[in-house]
């Protein structure tokens, strides 16, 4: 009963994505506990998702969220429905994220500057989709983390194909990469042999 409830809950919970996020999958290949890093969370579909499967999984793990929390002022066509204000922007984040005490968050844009005394093990990227954003990410990430995954790893965000390619294959210790496709989105995942 729990289990449906919070996944009615997160069904309703806007986001660019149109479908259930594939975490179920990633989560059951990682480590009893963790650190999870999502960069770009919109209004915390995917942050509530991944703190959902990691609890279904009996698995401990905290979640920190990056974003500039500066609203949507220009979705793409179709997409207006999307659109938000800044000055509500967080506090919608906030109320469909309340109740996980694993979840936290920083509202700042995200850049390579970027400073942490924190160890994570996976990096999850929804950040900006254009080919400079997310090489600067991903190189910045690669050799912090045990595993990278990023959103739309499909044919509509050339920019991002063109990053994880790169950097996959920059990539000198032994790694594999995974792509989930579901309908038309894709979601690439880069493991490091360090995750079992």
């Amino acid at each position: 009963m729990y289990i449906r409830v919070v996944d009615n809950l997160i069904k309703n919970i806007p986001s660019f994505w149109p479908h259930d996020w594939p975490f179920k999958q990633i989560v059951q290949q990682l480590p009893d506990r963790g650190n999870l890093i999502e960069i770009g969370p919109y209004l915390g579909k995917s942050t509530v998702t991944w703190a959902h499967e990691f609890t279904k999984a009996g698995k401990e793990w905290n979640i920190h969220t990056i974003d500039a929390f500066e609203g949507i002022k220009k979705a793409w066509p179709g997409m207006e429905h999307l659109e938000i204000t800044e000055e509500e922007h967080l506090g919608k984040f906030l109320n469909n994220v309340s109740g996980w005490h694993n979840i936290s968050y920083e509202k700042l844009r995200w850049t390579s500057d970027y400073k942490t005394n924190e160890w994570y093990d996976v990096l999850f990227y929804d950040g900006l989709h254009d080919y400079e954003h997310c090489k600067e990410a991903l190189d910045y990430w690669v050799d912090k983390v045990n595993c990278l995954v990023i959103d739309d790893y499909d044919m509509a965000h050339e920019g991002t194909m063109k990053a994880v390619d790169e950097v996959y294959n920059s990539i000198t210790w032994p790694k594999e990469m995974e792509h989930i496709v579901v309908e038309d989105k894709g979601i690439a995942v880069i493991w490091s042999e360090q995750i079992p």
